[in-house]
């Protein structure tokens, strides 16, 4: 404790005064009252008497605040809520600061119309990856490469969650770019990233000029000229790549497809309820990635398929007829006629090359016998595809899946659209595990894709799926 000690000033003035004490008592009659000498106070007794009012007042509350706040040694419960709302604060804070920090990073390195997130290979994935970009509960992007050797993944996805025409005033809130591009040759992934990068930039840039939102007319040949411009300016170092996309652009949905990658809209029916039984089942299912296995995964809602692309292969009449008028030549198994190749004089490998699609971009030497970099464009009016679909009465949901032949070769588009639904709408978790289901239900679709053993060859695997919101 501090001690007071007098000012000087205040002694000579007379701070404290020492009273004399009382006459003995005299008969009431007779006895006189002695006048009380007069305190005189001054300036310094009043800020002195002040301040100890006030820290009187600051020590006493004080004490009562912590007095409050201590949680009471006989509730525990209460020490538990207290020590379960800090963390939450911090824990709260430090994801608001690292996705600040995340967001601006991003936003340094971003193109002008919008930010890419692309996909992990799956062998480098982790129990910290359910926490990146590539998985949430409304999208997931996966990539497996191929057993072949030297180890190269030639497929390249890209996902633009707000697209953006640069500089324009198309409202991009929900808008987005999803484009999946599967490589071949030997430098076939060296093309994929070509046409990953500038597919999405060019048609942004083509859509610079733009007030609204394109109307079907407009759009589909901005894409179309794209995926030429796209194919004319490819370099030529012995390579070629597939090429989809789906655009989403105010009310409207552009799936566009070159090659024999596999797209498609499918809608999941949720049942009445669900019967906890078969989720259980559907949970050891999904987390089990023993192969051979006889268990099914059983979804309880339902799914429809709509608008899955054609693919572009040499056996089909259209696509047979352009090549062989420009004199192209044609292989087609009379038993696996979906095997057809296209063959073309290869400079780079001095022989004769078959070539898997129809349709293609980057394969220069093949430009000549009819392969075409056109895309097939199809346009889905969201707000028609919703009351046709009956989407909001039945409180239905809708989503779009891009994948490559490395998976839709080994499994049909209802076995993969089943797998997404039942994570995406039927496997319930709280929202921390959500992403890390997610990641399981992508995982166990590979691993179904995958030959048994190993020493057989696999292809690359990539696919991506998103939930369109409307």
């Amino acid at each position: 404790m501090r001690h007071r000690t007098t000012h000087p000033a205040d002694a000579s003035a007379g701070s404290y005064h020492h009273f004399q004490q009382f006459q003995q008592p005299q008969p009431r009659g007779t006895r006189k009252r002695k006048k009380r000498p007069r305190i005189e106070l001054n300036h310094g007794m009043v800020a002195t008497a002040g301040c100890c009012f006030f820290l009187g007042c600051v020590v006493s509350t004080i004490v009562l605040l912590c007095f409050l706040r201590r949680p009471h040694d006989v509730s525990p419960f209460w020490q538990q809520k207290v020590n379960l709302a800090q963390h939450l604060q911090r824990q709260q804070q430090e994801q608001r600061n690292g996705l600040a920090t995340e967001k601006l990073h991003l936003a340094e390195k971003c193109p002008s119309y919008g930010c890419p997130i692309y996909p992990v290979e799956m062998s480098n994935l982790n129990s910290t990856s359910k926490d990146s970009l590539i998985v949430s509960s409304n999208h997931i992007m996966i990539t497996h490469m191929s057993n072949r050797k030297p180890p190269v993944n030639q497929d390249r996805i890209i996902m633009i969650p707000s697209f953006a025409a640069e500089n324009s005033k198309i409202d991009d809130n929900n808008n987005f770019f999803i484009g999946l591009f599967d490589g071949h040759d030997d430098q076939g992934h060296e093309i994929a990233s070509y046409a990953s990068t500038q597919i999405p930039a060019q048609i942004a840039s083509k859509l610079h000029h733009q007030d609204k939102s394109p109307t079907p007319n407009e759009m589909a040949p901005i894409i179309t000229e794209t995926f030429r411009n796209v194919d004319a300016n490819a370099p030529f170092i012995g390579g070629g790549c597939t090429a989809m996309t789906v655009i989403k652009i105010g009310s409207t949905l552009y799936l566009a497809n070159t090659g024999d990658s596999t797209q498609f809209i499918a809608i999941y029916h949720p049942p009445s309820t669900l019967v906890e039984e078969k989720s259980s089942h559907n949970e050891r299912y999904i987390h089990n990635m023993t192969r051979p296995t006889s268990e099914q995964l059983n979804l309880q809602g339902s799914i429809s398929i709509h608008h899955q692309n054609k693919l572009h292969k040499a056996n089909f009449p259209e696509e047979k007829s352009r090549i062989e008028n420009l004199g192209g030549r044609i292989h087609i198994p009379p038993k696996h006629p979906m095997g057809s190749r296209v063959i073309a004089r290869s400079t780079t490998h001095h022989e004769d090359v078959g070539l898997a699609m129809s349709r293609s971009i980057g394969d220069r030497e093949w430009t000549a016998v009819g392969v075409i970099p056109d895309p097939d464009v199809q346009v889905v009016d969201l707000e028609k595809f919703w009351n046709t679909n009956n989407i909001r009465t039945k409180d239905s949901k809708v989503f779009v899946v891009l994948g490559s032949d490395g998976l839709f070769d080994t499994r049909r588009v209802e076995f993969v659209a089943k797998h997404l639904a039942y994570g995406f709408f039927e496997s319930f978790k709280s929202d921390g595990e959500t992403a890390e289901q997610m990641l399981t239900v992508g995982k166990k679709l590979v691993n179904m894709a995958s030959p048994i053993k190993s020493e057989f060859y696999r292809d690359d695997i990539s696919f991506v799926a998103k939930v369109v919101a409307f």
